[in-house]
């Protein structure tokens, strides 16, 4: 499979500040983007040290660091000045957009596996060792990892845990079938990805903005299928900051469609499928920053998110009629909401 989108080159700054083990390659590296929130990355690697510290002759950390001050620098020192294994730390001049710094923290890896942590979720207890023992298991043919998650509020309190009963090997056609009908059922810290794979599949594609990671799992899932693994390993918090109106856009629906059509490209499964579950997909995707706006009692942004049903991508794809009656909730929620 060959990669899409643009592919562009950014400067290799050098690390401000690394620590190399004397042989060999880690096992797993843990990439890190982060930008103007020093406070919560500090959070998200403190709990990276807390669980790899019994673990690091086998893991690397590396933080590509988009921020616009020297905040994050002296955290990164702080934290892992006595944690024993390697890490690699960079502040990027100038500073890249979101998607390239994801991909410059992934760079930045040399480890055989790699899972990528954002700075506003953080890794649970005994995280690390779980991570490690799942990849020592992993067949030579397996490429993908998946765990569970703890879904939290910005107070990290637990709103629900989404993690599979047993675990178990999702060929390629079935493992799309699990991604491209829920709009939620895979969390970008869960997964755990072989470098080479990365490698293969390339970057993430930054022409298609907010859903990369969506596409990524789709160029993955279609070629190598993923194993899912009945353990949560991270916190995916839920917060304001991360739900913004930028979001729940027309330019967003139309990068799903892209990465749809892509899916169908990849001829696993039949496009009438495919179809299918992009129709449910949709709706669940377009409900979910309705109620999101519900929750914070911002009825006339819900409104807002609810037109985008109207657009003719989303027409063309037809009801899903399974969330029909949570649309006309979510409707008569609206009704009459005037910005303030």
């Amino acid at each position: 499979m060959t990669t899409t989108g643009e592919q562009r080159k950014q400067p290799a700054p050098t690390p401000a500040s690394s620590r190399d083990a004397d042989v060999g390659s880690p096992l797993l590296s843990i990439a890190m983007p982060t930008r103007n929130r020093a406070q919560l990355f500090e959070r998200a690697l403190g709990s990276v040290v807390a669980t790899t510290t019994s673990v690091a002759a086998d893991v690397e950390i590396t933080v590509s660091d988009g921020s616009d001050d020297d905040t994050t620098a002296p955290v990164v020192e702080r934290l892992l000045a006595d944690w024993p294994g390697r890490y690699r730390y960079v502040h990027n001049r100038p500073m890249l957009p979101l998607v390239d710094n994801m991909n410059r923290a992934a760079e930045l890896a040399s480890g055989a596996w790699v899972m990528q942590l954002d700075d506003d979720d953080y890794l649970l207890p005994g995280a690390g060792a779980t991570m490690v023992d799942a990849i020592r298991r992993a067949g030579p043919d397996e490429q993908v990892l998946m765990f569970g998650a703890q879904i939290v509020d910005a107070n990290q309190v637990v709103q629900r845990e989404q993690v599979c009963r047993r675990e178990q090997y999702l060929e390629p056609r079935l493992a799309l079938r699990q991604l491209l009908r829920n709009s939620s059922s895979v969390r970008e810290p869960t997964m755990v990805i072989r470098r080479s794979a990365l490698e293969r599949e390339g970057r993430f594609d930054p022409t298609v903005g907010n859903v990369t990671d969506t596409d990524m799992w789709v160029r993955l899932f279609s070629r190598y299928g993923v194993r899912r693994l009945p353990w949560s390993t991270c916190a995916y918090t839920i917060h304001q900051a991360a739900t913004t109106t930028s979001m729940w856009t027309p330019d967003t629906i139309k990068a799903l469609t892209q990465v749809f059509d892509r899916a169908v490209t990849a001829d696993v499964v039949p496009e009438r499928a495919v179809r299918r579950w992009q129709a449910a997909y949709i709706n669940q995707f377009i409900l979910a920053g309705a109620y999101r706006r519900l929750r914070v009692h911002k009825r006339a942004e819900a409104r807002d998110v609810l037109r985008l049903f109207e657009l003719p991508e989303v027409r063309r794809l037809g009801v899903a009629p399974k969330w029909l009656p949570v649309r006309a909730a979510f409707v008569a929620a609206t009704v009459g909401a005037r910005r303030t």
